[in-house]
């Protein structure tokens, strides 16, 4: 029986849409004081923690699992885990990860498993599905050296790396490691997310470095102010060589909405090649000169869109790939995290993409005290939502009220949906009026104008920024 033994049907205001039958999964807090307790809404996904006397330790997460079926919010299920940034669904199993790590697996019922991905080095906590043929493109950066800091991977001498790889593989949809390849890097550099197409992965180079010192870190990479910028291009399931290579001005990118080829000429290799069309949310990097702690990491404590990262926060652009030239645009001066778009899409054209509205300002009532203020590290909150329609560049906003915080957007498409927007977004919001959390089903088509479908009332609070994942019930039954 679908949802046995996950406890009781949740409250709900609204009615649920009728085809929207399926599972949401998303990372949480864990309890304990490691990850700061489950009911405080303290701990972060993302791979960042509260940080005691200065430093950002690895928070303890768990999943949480919500079963949505026959108009109902049937079920609510958790469960600890190591992982503490990213979740999704392949091979039949949900797969967890840490900022970078190897895989946790648990069944639907989110009962552990035996991990069986074929790995032998840890990965990033971004593992990019081609909806093309359900195959996942999965990527690390290998020094050698233990992802946690402060220690060594594989016996290589005194945080001494002899060789540095980017490593990319490919699992089939069905979950076997069908192809890996190791595409040669200068120096390791935090790379949190990396493009995905058709036919090529699009990586890039921030002007970062691994921490001599990062124990405890989750993000173990600091600033190298005056480092270059660079883009990588390389085929997918190739041999790690002939990467198009393209200098940047330096700058970070935390996540990237997606990615696709353009033109009869797409899975062109090696020099030259096809049209591609990428969205990333990007920040500033310090400029030559401009004093930087370079002991500490390039995300603050607070995490991923909370606090700034080289002075600012994140803006989505749009970059394109032509021939032997990238050009940059930004699509909008709003702040923007966690961006999505159909997972139908994923690999090919799309129009429209969701984020998280980020802006300066206080946490909400009865969040603690706050660093600062200061460019480096003035706090920043979630507004709401809002809608990029990419083909018309309009945007539209959704808001969920004073001291009502939105997370990741993840989009359903309807099943008779024929647009990327023909569909529902699914979103936790943190209510600090309440101190609860509450999953909002919106009409992603006229998200700016209606009211929520359905509000699910959840039995604990949840952090501000993680990662989800929509598995529909036809993957499981």
């Amino acid at each position: 029986m679908i949802g046995a033994g996950w406890g009781p049907a949740l409250p709900m205001e609204g009615s649920l849409p009728p085809d929207l039958q399926g599972t949401f999964f998303r990372i949480g807090p864990g309890a304990g004081p490691a990850g700061g307790g489950s009911g405080d809404g303290g701990s972060s996904g993302d791979g960042h923690g509260e940080l005691p006397a200065g430093t950002m330790r690895r928070p303890r997460g768990a999943l949480h699992a919500v079963e949505l079926r026959d108009g109902k919010a049937v079920s609510y299920l958790r469960r600890e885990s190591d992982a503490d940034a990213g979740v999704f669904w392949h091979g039949g199993s949900v797969l967890a990860l840490p900022e970078a790590g190897l895989p946790s697996q648990y069944s639907r019922l989110l009962e552990p498993e035996e991990f069986s991905g074929g790995l032998t080095v840890p990965i990033a906590s971004h593992v990019h599905r081609a909806a093309a043929d359900g195959s996942r493109v999965l990527f690390a950066v290998d020094d050698g050296l233990d992802p946690r800091g402060g220690g060594e991977g594989d016996g290589q001498g005194a945080g001494e790396p002899d060789c540095i790889w980017l490593r990319i593989g490919e699992w089939e949809a069905g979950g076997g490691l069908r192809s890996a390849q190791s595409v040669a890097l200068e120096r390791a550099t935090w790379q949190h997310d990396i493009g995905v197409t058709s036919d090529h992965v699009v990586f890039i180079e921030s002007p970062t470095a691994r921490l001599p010192d990062a124990s405890g870190m989750a993000v173990p990479f600091g600033w190298v102010p005056g480092a270059e910028g660079w883009v990588g291009i390389v085929r997918r399931g190739g041999d790690g060589t002939g990467v198009r290579w393209f200098r940047i001005d330096p700058c970070l990118v935390t996540h990237v909405l997606g990615a696709w080829e353009v033109g009869p000429e797409r899975g062109a290799g090696g020099g030259g090649g096809g049209e591609i069309v990428l969205y990333v949310c990007r920040y500033d990097a310090p400029e030559a000169g401009q004093p930087v702690d370079r002991t500490a990491s390039v995300v603050g404590p607070d995490g991923i869109g909370l606090t700034a990262i080289g002075g600012s926060l994140g803006v989505l652009e749009r970059w394109r790939v032509d021939g032997n030239r990238l050009e940059r645009v930004q699509v909008d001066e709003r702040h923007v995290e966690y961006p999505r778009m159909d997972a139908l899409c994923e690999g090919a054209a799309f129009r429209y993409g969701y984020c998280v509205e980020m802006n300066w300002g206080e946490g909400p009532p009865g969040a603690g005290p706050r660093r600062g203020p200061g460019r480096w590290d003035t706090p920043a909150a979630p507004d709401g939502l809002l809608k990029f329609d990419l083909e018309r560049n309009e945007v539209a906003a959704w808001n969920p009220g004073p001291w009502r915080n939105a997370s990741e957007p993840v989009f359903v498409r309807a099943a008779d949906g024929r647009s990327d927007d023909e569909g529902w977004l699914l979103t936790v919001v943190d209510d600090a009026n309440t101190g609860t959390s509450h999953l909002y089903v919106l009409d992603a088509s006229s998200m700016a104008r209606g009211r929520p479908e359905a509000i699910i009332h959840l039995p604990e609070r949840l952090p501000l920024r993680s990662h989800g994942e929509w598995v529909p019930a036809d993957r499981y039954r």
